[in-house]
């Protein structure tokens, strides 16, 4: 997400923060079953304090990040679908669509193409492996009369993320991935 980030043109640009939040769902996906119980968690404390009748999208907007991230755990979507939305939003934020309110535009397009070229083909790299947990369960929170477990993620992590990093600048030579 950093690399592709940095075909933006500035960090503050208005839209940045949106941008980075969509590249993220583009990215990954949260687990239906916890995503699930959490929704119902939160429906349950809203209706104790007299809230009923929401809507899920009307509770969803209740949800903190911090929430999610506590008890949600997350997967990628799979090389085709990672790559079909991110090339889709980055076309949907360059040029004229991609400009803020004075008219600075998000994203450097000759940047970007650059970028993408050389980030694509490394979109496997950052798939979850099969059969391999991420997630450790760290405790549980009761909440709205149902237990939510609490996880932790390795996703992150300097030591994984920066894994590319360490291959380039210690195995000398010219990489063709």
């Amino acid at each position: 997400m950093r690399r592709i980030a940095t075909g933006c043109s500035t960090h503050s640009q208005a839209l940045y923060s949106t941008f980075m939040g969509l590249m993220s769902n583009c990215i990954f996906i949260w687990y239906e079953e916890d995503f699930q119980r959490l929704l119902q968690s939160k429906k349950n404390e809203l209706a104790k304090q007299g809230i009923h009748y929401l809507s899920d999208e009307d509770v969803v907007k209740t949800l903190s990040r911090y929430e999610l991230a506590l008890h949600c755990r997350r997967k990628t979507r799979g090389v085709p679908e990672t790559t079909r939305l991110l090339r889709e939003l980055i076309q949907s934020f360059s040029g004229e669509k991609g400009r803020d309110t004075l008219g600075v535009p998000l994203i450097n397009s000759s940047r970007m193409k650059s970028i993408w070229e050389a980030q694509e083909r490394h979109i496997a790299c950052i798939q979850d492996l099969p059969g391999i947990s991420l997630y450790t369960r760290t405790g549980s929170t009761k909440k709205g009369g149902i237990d939510l477990p609490n996880f932790r993620c390795v996703r992150g992590s300097t030591s994984l993320e920066s894994f590319h990093l360490h291959l380039n600048r210690f195995i000398p030579g010219n990489s063709k991935f």
